[in-house]
């Protein structure tokens, strides 16, 4: 068996001229080199007490320096406004239009044509239907003559008022023919008054036939057919077949959410919300909070709350479902606190000694130190 010194001589013998020792791009596969020298010392049967005071510290500081490559992961940046405000509460609810009229018959008749489908956007005066006019206009014409002829009789009334006035001035006729005359002239005036008015009805009762829409809006829902007979007088039974359609003004829209009791003290009057419509996730509306309801439901322990939706557009749905964030501040005030800035993890910033702050940046491939300014921070951005 050999001896310690003989061993401590051939060690002495492994080692590497300074003009020999590798580059350091090869230091680390030198080091490993090393530790599998070490290794099949061991396995040789060198005495291990040997290299537990000489060799177990040189053993450590070469699996130190045996290091792996740092990771660096790259985050590309930009100019962004920065974070919205917290919510101070989240709800679901309908959307509901703030006018929403129900377009019925004034006159009865037969639907004789439709000009409108479930949907579609009208504006206000547009035709939407017609109605069979063929006894309106009839009785239109009837007055209408009627009316002619009295127009014709007070045109003969005025002249013979005129011509008993002038015989009277010369003492040819009697003051009872001048009276009679006056009363003719009279009843011919007041006739024709009143025939204008039956042709002011009648010429409405013939438009009404066309119905038209009262305001602008959205078609939510047809109730008729051409063919269909409605009617616009008659009691209750009559007037279930007088509707025609119901449109929803889409300019002045909010949502109806039911908030409970116990969160009712979290909300106030023109908080600012976010509206996101369930059939349209990727969409975001601004709105406040129009009005909440001074009474509750008992049965639900909730109270109504109505959220007005500042800029509405053509892809919100009358009736249908919404999400609602109520906001802690408005969005309008945090854009306005600052320009747009750099928004990044704070992860990768470093605050030396001094208190400076400073980044990593990426320059043509390689790692660069950048100092930075750190304004506002918000959870880990």
């Amino acid at each position: 068996m050999q001896t310690p010194r003989d061993i401590q001589s051939q060690l002495r013998s492994l080692s590497i001229p300074t003009e020999q020792r590798p580059t350091p791009q090869r230091a680390g596969r030198s080091r490993a080199g090393w530790a599998i020298a070490f290794v099949l010392l061991m396995a040789a049967g060198v005495p291990g007490f040997v290299f537990r005071d000489r060799l177990a510290p040189m053993v450590r500081n070469m699996a130190a320096a045996v290091e792996k490559p740092a990771s660096v992961e790259l985050v590309t940046v930009s100019q962004t406004l920065p974070p919205g405000p917290a919510a101070a509460l989240t709800a679901t609810g309908k959307i509901v239009s703030d006018h929403t009229v129900s377009v019925a018959t004034k006159v009865s008749g037969q639907v004789v044509a439709l000009y409108f489908e479930q949907g579609d956007r009208v504006s206000q005066g547009q035709l939407l239907a017609r109605i069979e006019d063929v006894l309106y206009r009839a009785r239109r014409d009837e007055t209408a003559a009627r009316v002619e002829r009295s127009k014709a009789n007070l045109a003969f009334q005025r002249f013979n008022h005129e011509r008993v006035q002038r015989l009277l001035a010369s003492e040819s006729a009697p003051s009872i023919e001048f009276a009679d005359a006056r009363r003719a002239l009279d009843e011919a005036e007041a006739q024709l008054s009143a025939d204008l008015a039956v042709l002011e009805f009648a010429q409405k009762t013939l438009n009404d036939c066309e119905v038209t829409a009262p305001i602008a809006g959205v078609i939510l829902e047809r109730a008729v057919e051409v063919g269909d007979f409605v009617a616009a007088e008659g009691g209750l039974g009559a007037n279930a077949n007088a509707r025609f359609a119901n449109i929803a003004d889409m300019s002045k829209l909010r949502v109806e959410v039911d908030i409970s009791e116990l969160d009712i003290a979290r909300l106030r009057k023109d908080m600012p919300c976010t509206i996101v419509p369930d059939a349209y996730k990727d969409r975001r509306y601004t709105g406040h909070v129009l009005w909440i309801d001074p009474g509750a439901n008992y049965s639900k322990a909730t109270v109504q709350v109505k959220v007005r939706i500042n800029d509405p557009d053509e892809f919100l749905r009358v009736e249908g479902s919404a999400q609602v964030v109520f906001l802690t501040e408005a969005t309008e005030s945090v854009v306005a606190s600052g320009p747009p800035a750099i928004w990044i993890p704070s992860s990768a910033v470093e605050t030396r000694s001094d208190g400076s702050t400073t980044v990593l940046a990426a320059v043509n491939g390689r790692l660069r130190s950048r100092d930075v300014t750190v304004g506002r921070r918000q959870g880990d951005r």
